[in-house]
């Protein structure tokens, strides 16, 4: 063979190695060109934290919408018919809830997560008043019982609107009956209906998995959460 053919030999051969060494190079390159999606880590629980939410929210608006026109002079049947509608929808719902509840901890256990679920919860937290709670207050125990007991918190909800009927009839009384009543009622109100009750325990699922899944509530959602579970002045401002 002549020395040219075997430079050129050589030479194809040089090119053949070099393309061989540029192929991750290229690789690299192209996947460096693009955003990854981040991981996912354990069971996704968003679709159950919705639910939750949306529930929370209505108990609120439903419970603000009871005070407000139970701050009203005198009612007729009628003023109620919205909230009524309210009442029986949230009552409704009360299953659902359950059953999104109860995927909670089928996902947890089936991802591996529900031996460890508060210490790794409690790892994940950093806002240090819902660290302390949920160093008290098992999530794992919130939720089992939950998930068994969510339903059966239907009179609760009645409670707000049986009291507003009770005004209602209130006004069919004669002005001397209507006067000892208000004079009976100088008592110590009783706690808010929802207080360590259902809105209660609906925020406290929520915040629960808020942190599990790498969320943080906003500053209206957590004022009204401790509104929920503590009461105070300032929250009956805020329910006006």
């Amino acid at each position: 063979m002549s020395k040219s053919g075997i430079s050129c030999l050589k030479l194809a051969a040089s090119a053949v190695l070099l393309a061989i060494a540029l192929i991750p190079l290229m690789r690299t390159s192209k996947a460096a060109g693009r955003v990854p999606a981040p991981p996912v880590s354990g069971a996704d629980l968003s679709n159950e934290e919705r639910i939750l939410a949306k529930y929370f929210d209505d108990l609120v608006a439903y419970d603000k919408e009871c005070t407000q026109i139970g701050k009203s002079a005198r009612l007729v049947s009628a003023d109620l018919d919205q909230v009524q509608r309210k009442s029986d929808d949230l009552k409704g719902r009360l299953s659902t809830v359950q059953d999104a509840i109860r995927e909670v901890v089928r996902k947890l256990k089936a991802a591996n997560e529900w031996d460890e679920l508060d210490t790794n919860l409690v790892a994940r937290i950093t806002d240090s008043r819902d660290k302390s709670f949920f160093q008290q207050n098992s999530f794992k125990k919130l939720l089992e019982d939950s998930s068994n007991s969510f339903a059966s918190h239907g009179n609760e909800i009645s409670t707000p609107l049986d009291n507003l009927r009770r005004k209602v009839a209130q006004g069919t009384f004669s002005r001397s009956a209507e006067v000892q009543f208000v004079n009976a009622s100088h008592h110590v109100p009783s706690a808010p209906f929802f207080a360590a009750g259902l809105k209660c325990l609906t925020a406290n699922l929520r915040l629960g998995l808020l942190w599990r899944i790498g969320g943080k509530e906003t500053t209206k959602t957590q004022n009204e959460r401790i509104c929920a579970c503590s009461g105070g002045p300032s929250c009956a401002t805020a329910a006006t």
